[in-house]
């Protein structure tokens, strides 16, 4: 069995290399074909990667650039958050077919907060999520809104809408950037995480 160990590494992902990149116009393409090797290889902001994940949008616009600007250089909320991400990536342990983009998206926002992960915590089950093991009493509304785009993640569904997250009294600031990183996370996988530590730019 042979076990692919390469890594990207920047000097091979210059734009300049690529097919859709032409001498005088630049990139050709509308979005970067090759955005996941890039984020691996740590040669993508943080802006570049949100941009590719959203389609502009008038009503989304604003929202997206205050979450660009407010970028701290980490997409954990805090140092517990990450703590309790890494803790259940731990306690769960690897499962091949179980551990897809979008199960570690919902994870991302399940551990944000104590309080989500004690009611989200039996959601965690060996092959996956089940969220109607959720103990809902007493959770905040917003957590209650990163606990729902965890599931619509999860399940792929198209519940929550560009209209809802546009709109500020449905998805306050911090969630709605944390909603914004997971969908990352679930385009581009765990690579994303250290988006801020590793970016060249």
């Amino acid at each position: 069995m042979f076990i692919n160990t390469f890594q990207y590494k920047p000097e091979h992902l210059d734009c300049k290399l690529c097919d859709k990149y032409a001498k005088g116009k630049g990139c050709t393409a509308d979005g970067c074909p090759w955005l996941a090797e890039r984020i691996k290889a740590g040669t993508v902001d943080y802006a570049e990667a949100v941009r590719e994940v959203f389609p502009r949008d008038d009503g989304l616009d604003a929202r997206l650039h205050t979450v660009i600007r407010c970028f701290t250089g980490s997409m954990f909320l805090t140092a517990a958050h990450r703590q309790r991400m890494e803790r259940t990536k731990a306690r769960m342990g690897h499962r091949k077919r179980r551990d897809t983009p979008a199960y570690f998206a919902a994870m991302y926002l399940l551990t944000v907060n104590e309080q989500l992960y004690s009611c989200t915590r039996d959601c965690f089950v060996p092959n996956g999520l089940k969220f109607e093991f959720a103990y809902l009493y007493g959770i905040s509304p917003n957590n209650y809104t990163l606990l729902s785009a965890a599931r619509d993640i999860y399940t792929d569904s198209t519940k929550v809408s560009v209209s809802d997250l546009a709109n500020t009294e449905v998805v306050d600031t911090v969630s709605f950037s944390l909603i914004v990183n997971a969908l990352l996370i679930a385009r581009y996988g765990c690579a994303v995480l250290d988006i801020g530590e590793r970016s060249r730019t």
